[in-house]
């Protein structure tokens, strides 16, 4: 009976004090279960992993999530752009019910292309590999036999929206990239970054190298996984979505179709979230007539998604909530304005109004007291505008202030960390446990400190963006005399940190928190 036992009690103390979890349903196609997951059947007794992508604003019928695609480090190709994102389905979030997509936990592989197409199965070294050489096409195809297998043969096990069933398709530009920057599960600074990884991106993902990929197309599920548990989303094949390429993702000329993310043979310094490509349909060579393209690199990762209007009453619901949204938080998302500052956006109001008030002039040249009217209105307009330049003044005084009083407090914190790290290393070869417990406990306080200060830091100058050139500069100027006269030298290096970092979210519209600490830690000397 021991010799049973024993082995299961020591699983149990692993599991405790490791806190690794046992899974009893680890399969070829779900190589890392997890909580959370979603499976849906395959034929041939395959399946296909979804995971959930909460939009984090509640399940109002118009909630959508504004966010702004791209990276500058992309060139004109990739210029950050507002885009506004919405889910197919109502679950259960963090704070209550919420809306989501779902996304495919992996890039699909060789064995569930083969068992939905009814083709043999692959070669054991390779069905747990992404399926690649396809054309978008034949994805298309793929995606279609699965969505008729299902309906047919497990419509149980799909997630329903208003009365409709969820059905699988390749997933739009905005849903691929808002996954891959992780979603509404990390910060807003995470969410700015080139990738979402806190460990080194060859742990994350495969790429060109001796330390990745050694050139070789890799199994899915192998390294760790991105926040919201999608495994190789950056690496190892890039991944067909549904839209057509355009150099502004949303307008312009309409191209081919758009691959995103990187692969096996990607440079590990290309790899980011916001990274796109232009795929054509055909392949011209020369004379003969042109074949549909397909590569090595290129797979697919399907959505879990469904339709809007799923029936009466949900079609309903929308209509009644319209205005409302229209009129409230719709306002803000792309759709209604761009990415412009508030101040701008208001301006852009009252010069439309100038112009509804020039032609009611002409219309009222006869009538002189429309005419006297319509002065007056003016003379209220003109004033609005001066009290919210005004305005606008003090808000960015207010955050410029806030931003630079946290930064110098980065700073101050920041000259802490190398006496403390110095006292731990005495007090280790002193072997004095205690004073090593308070020095410990002390360094985490600053860092704590620090972490604090700059997400304030950052919430500031985002803040500040929102305002024109015109107000950020009075407030910029306004604070730099009060320093100044104040004899508060340090105080004004923070300052001009605070302008440069401003500089470069305007610029950029990303911020960028880890230079931002290196700099504010020794005030740029």
């Amino acid at each position: 009976m021991a010799r049973v036992c024993l082995p299961h009690i020591w699983v149990l103390i692993l599991a405790f004090f490791l806190a690794v979890p046992v899974y009893a349903d680890k399969t070829p196609d779900n190589p890392r279960p997890a909580d959370g997951d979603v499976i849906i059947p395959l034929p041939d007794n395959r399946q296909m992993v979804f995971r959930p992508v909460f939009l984090g604003l509640g399940g109002a019928p118009f909630a959508q999530r504004s966010f702004r695609m791209g990276d500058p480090d992309g060139g004109f190709k990739e210029h950050p752009t507002g885009v506004s994102l919405s889910g197919s389905f109502l679950g259960e979030g963090k704070f209550g019910k919420d809306w989501l997509y779902y996304m495919a936990k992996y890039e699909v592989n060789q064995g569930q292309w083969a068992a939905v197409n009814g083709l043999p199965a692959p070669d054991r070294k390779t069905a747990d590999t992404p399926i690649t050489n396809i054309t978008w096409f034949e994805a298309q195809q793929f995606l279609d036999k699965l969505n008729q297998w299902l309906f047919a043969n497990a419509l149980d096990k799909l997630p329903t929206s208003g009365g409709s069933k969820g059905f699988v398709r390749l997933p739009l530009e905005a849903e691929w990239e808002f996954a891959a920057r992780g979603g509404a599960q990390v910060s807003a600074d995470v969410f700015d970054r080139r990738t979402p990884y806190q460990q080194r991106l060859s742990s994350c993902e495969w790429f060109a190298g001796p330390k990745s990929s050694h050139g070789k197309l890799k199994a899915v599920g192998r390294l760790n996984p991105n926040p919201l548990g999608l495994y190789d989303m950056l690496g190892n094949v890039a991944e067909m979505t549904w839209g057509l390429y355009m150099i502004e993702y949303y307008q312009g000329r309409p191209g081919g179709f758009v691959a995103r993310g990187g692969h096996y043979l990607s440079s590990e310094k290309r790899l980011r979230s916001s990274l796109r490509t232009e795929e054509p349909f055909y392949i011209a060579r020369g004379s003969a007539p042109p074949t549909p393209n397909k590569k090595a690199t290129l797979g697919m990762r399907p959505v879990l998604a469904a339709v809007v209007f799923g029936d009466r009453n949900t079609a309903q619901t929308y209509a009644e909530a319209w205005d409302i949204y229209r009129n409230g938080t719709g306002a803000d998302t792309p759709a209604a304005v761009s990415t412009a500052p508030t101040s701008q956006k208001t301006r852009v109001s009252i010069d439309q109004a100038g112009q509804y008030l020039a032609r009611l002039e002409e219309m009222a040249a006869d009538n002189p007291g429309m005419q006297q009217e319509l002065g007056r209105l003016k003379s209220v307009m003109a004033d609005v505008q001066f009290i919210q330049a005004k305005a606008d003044g003090e808000t960015a005084y207010a955050w410029f202030k806030i931003a630079a009083e946290r930064g110098f407090f980065v700073y101050l914190e920041s000259k802490k960390l190398p006496m403390v790290h110095k006292l731990i290393e005495a007090a280790k070869a002193g072997k004095r446990e205690a004073m090593i417990e308070k020095l410990t406990t002390r360094r985490a306080e600053i860092e704590a400190n620090i972490r604090q200060s700059m997400e304030n830091y950052s919430i500031s100058l985002r803040q500040l963006e929102t305002l024109d050139q015109e107000a950020r500069q009075t407030g910029e100027t306004r604070y730099l005399q009060f320093l100044l006269e104040n004899n508060a030298a340090q105080q004004v290096r923070a300052a001009k940190l605070v302008a440069a970092h401003l500089q470069t979210l305007v610029k950029t519209k990303r911020t960028a928190i880890e230079d931002w600490l290196n700099e504010l830690s020794t005030l740029g000397l």
